[in-house]
């Protein structure tokens, strides 16, 4: 027994290891390649109200996927919470997404759920993840119907179909398991705001990219949008932390080609990871401390 959790320590350990090195390597082949003092620049002479602007949509974001956290735990019937352990819950998660590459860690904050079953804080989870994904494949299809990337229409087409009705079929699949099943009528009244939910998050995290990139050269929401959509592919790709790197390599040559320098696009990025998740990573690490004291 004791040789099985060793081998899967040691597993972990260098799966740790392998996607760090990933993460630094393809990092190090984007910065490279960049006039660094320009990055740099990006950085620095950004104005206050714009730093503001992105600080105050990024407290948006983060209440709507805290909401998004909070009706899917509702979903079951039986989940009553405590005072606060939802929002220090979510805040512990976004700490530990950096715990492991691709996020993977997220899903240590069902620990800090008293729910009437662990599986069911599981299932919570599932659902939570499965909207947050729909949302970047909702976009990325629409994307992929106004933006040529070499693709016959009818299959961009076909895929933003099977994408936009993926809330519908999620809806029968918690039908094959009667313990899914009582998750339905939870669902079915709060799933429609979940939806809005990551509609208005993923909008939001747009208009952050596009109120950057347009203190650069003058360009339209729609043209960000679309663009940004192809990119954050990369959040399906667990290969780096928080999709950092191969972010980046999927917006140079869709910025690139609307005029954009490999400089501003990387600052762009980078500017909103930090506000968007160092920062919120650094407030749920310290809520975590505490609540690790405390109980």
């Amino acid at each position: 027994m004791q040789t099985e959790k060793n081998k899967s320590n040691l597993r972990g350990v260098i799966s740790f290891i392998l996607k760090l090195g990933i993460t630094i390597l393809i990092m190090w082949s984007i910065f490279s390649k960049l006039d660094l003092k320009e990055v740099g620049r990006e950085f620095v002479t950004q104005p206050v109200w714009v730093i503001l602007v992105l600080i105050g949509l990024t407290v948006l974001r983060h209440w709507g996927q805290y909401l998004t956290w909070k009706w899917a735990l509702m979903i079951n019937p039986n989940y009553h919470p405590a005072k606060y352990e939802i929002f220090n819950s979510y805040m512990i998660g976004q700490a530990l997404r950096f715990a492991i590459p691709g996020s993977f860690g997220m899903i240590g904050k069902i620990a800090f759920i008293h729910n009437d079953s662990r599986i069911n804080s599981l299932y919570s989870f599932i659902l939570e993840r499965i909207f947050v994904i729909w949302a970047l494949l909702f976009f990325t299809g629409l994307a992929l119907v106004f933006v040529d990337i070499g693709l016959p229409s009818w299959i961009s087409w076909l895929l933003f179909l099977i994408f936009i009705t993926m809330p519908f079929w999620t809806y029968f699949l918690l039908s094959v398991d009667r313990r899914l099943k009582k998750l339905q009528p939870g669902y079915l009244k709060l799933a429609p705001a979940m939806v809005v939910a990551q509609i208005v998050i993923t909008l939001l995290n747009y208009v952050q990219y596009w109120i950057l990139l347009d203190q650069v050269q003058s360009v339209s929401f729609w043209e960000i949008m679309n663009r940004m959509s192809l990119s954050h592919l990369a959040y399906g790709i667990p290969i780096t932390f928080a999709g950092l790197g191969i972010k980046e390599k999927l917006a140079i040559p869709l910025l690139s080609d609307i005029g954009y320098m490999s400089e501003h696009i990387v600052s762009t990025t980078l500017i909103i990871f930090i506000i968007q998740d160092v920062a919120a990573a650094l407030i749920g690490a310290a809520i975590f401390l505490k609540v690790k004291r405390t109980k």
